[in-house]
């Protein structure tokens, strides 16, 4: 009898997956000569994760609580994606204010924009992440939440941010996009405000290509968040029932986690803790063993012990000393000898004129022209200059987790004798 069974996804696909990982031709056509013996089934493949008795997502997302200790994790398709749902299931929406570092890569302001409310941009100290009391400074009968910033792997201050947060009953929300696996006080980055937020892009500590994941332990926040990132599906404990409360049904996007990029973090995931184990312990070593010029200093840490470790930091008492340094053939990088790789830096708050110049989708102006905003913030180039001060001032090295103690001996020697000559 003809077999009349449809098969979606064969041997082709699977092929073309492989192929992503720059498999030699030999080896592919070795593959494929074995798969022609054992074929791709017919049920093989549902990579929807929904209705899915194998997800992949499912799996990823379980081992992500189990590995953070967070008691719900959501598997989104990018970071930006995780932010924006936290901010929906902060109830984050129009005339409220959010408080983000003037430090930070531009979707984490996009992310309120895009939840129709209105960026606060603030300070940062030396610990590169927000300063405690420009948030103080910035809370507003408007504001709505914190967003602290673990910018290049390292914890903000988060004892005093969460303080803050509880004097005036507002949420922190994590943005944890470059530091996740790293910790605050024991605990996971992310895991420590009301929302963490991760990023599992190819250039973060682990990637699934593109990824994200929101984490919280607060069940109305997780409902709200899962049922915006899959169009507002409702997959709540019954999902066909009416709400239980308002806000529990609205309209949402559609951020679902592929399941081949959950397949793939399932694998990155068990990676984790050995590739900030092994940065951290490099950085550790650099700052043991680099002696810096009197016109520099280690850019500050909030917990030597939590640091994902794959960024090194220093700051210069003046941008020509840190111009110098970063020119010099060092190893180091920075803001201070011009934004980065010949480009407009989207990583400082000067750059972001899509806030400072108030633009917008349409020409209504959605969310600074909405009726509920109170006082826009005063925004310009120069409304943080110590962020800008601190930036131009700063010079980093990248650590990759394939450095040993080897290296790091090499490059301190190097470095030293290298600042010594310049200074």
């Amino acid at each position: 009898m003809k077999d009349y069974t449809y098969k979606k996804y064969t041997t082709e696909e699977l092929m073309e997956v492989i192929d992503v990982f720059n498999v030699s031709p030999d080896s592919l056509s070795k593959i494929r000569t074995i798969l022609a013996n054992d074929p791709v089934k017919p049920d093989a493949g549902n990579f929807f994760r929904y209705y899915n008795p194998n997800s992949r997502g499912d799996r990823f997302e379980k081992m992500v609580c189990e590995k953070t200790g967070s008691k719900y994790a959501l598997a989104v398709n990018s970071g930006t994606s995780a932010l924006v749902a936290a901010m929906v299931a902060a109830e984050v929406g129009p005339g409220d204010e959010v408080i983000v570092p003037a430090y930070t890569f531009f979707a984490s302001p996009s992310a309120v924009v895009v939840a129709k409310a209105i960026p606060v941009i603030t300070e940062i100290d030396e610990t590169l992440t927000l300063d405690p009391a420009a948030v103080e400074k910035n809370i507003t009968s408007k504001t709505k939440a914190i967003l602290p910033v673990h910018m290049l792997g390292l914890p903000a201050k988060m004892d005093e941010i969460r303080a803050i947060a509880a004097k005036h009953k507002i949420k922190v929300i994590e943005d944890s996009a470059q530091a996740f696996g790293g910790k605050y006080k024991g605990k996971y980055l992310g895991t420590v405000g009301d929302i963490g937020c991760v990023s599992l892009d190819a250039y973060k500590v682990i990637g699934t290509g593109e990824g994200g994941l929101v984490l919280t332990d607060d069940e109305w926040c997780y409902t709200r968040a899962q049922s915006f990132h899959d169009a507002a599906a409702c997959w709540r404990p019954d999902r066909y029932a009416r709400e239980r409360k308002p806000g529990e049904l609205f309209c949402g996007e559609n951020y679902r986690m592929p399941e081949m990029c959950a397949a793939v973090g399932i694998a990155q995931l068990r990676k984790l803790d050995w590739i900030n184990e092994r940065t951290r312990a490099v950085w550790k070593q650099l700052r043991a063993e680099v002696k810096l010029p009197s016109c520099a200093k280690w850019v500050e840490s909030n917990d030597d012990a939590g640091v994902c470790g794959y960024t090194l930091g220093m700051l210069f008492e003046t941008q020509a000393q840190a111009v110098s340094a970063i020119t010099a053939k060092t190893g180091l990088g920075g803001l201070a000898a011009g934004d980065t790789r010949g480009v407009r830096d989207w990583h400082v708050y000067w750059n972001w004129e899509h806030i400072l110049e108030q633009k917008t989708v349409t020409r209504e102006g959605c969310p600074f022209t909405c009726p509920h905003v109170g006082k826009l913030p005063a925004y310009s180039p120069n409304m943080c200059p110590k962020t800008r001060d601190i930036m131009c001032r700063l010079a980093t090295l990248a650590i990759s987790p394939a450095f040993d103690a080897e290296w790091a001996s090499q490059y301190a020697a190097k470095l030293t004798a290298d600042l010594k000559k310049l200074f």
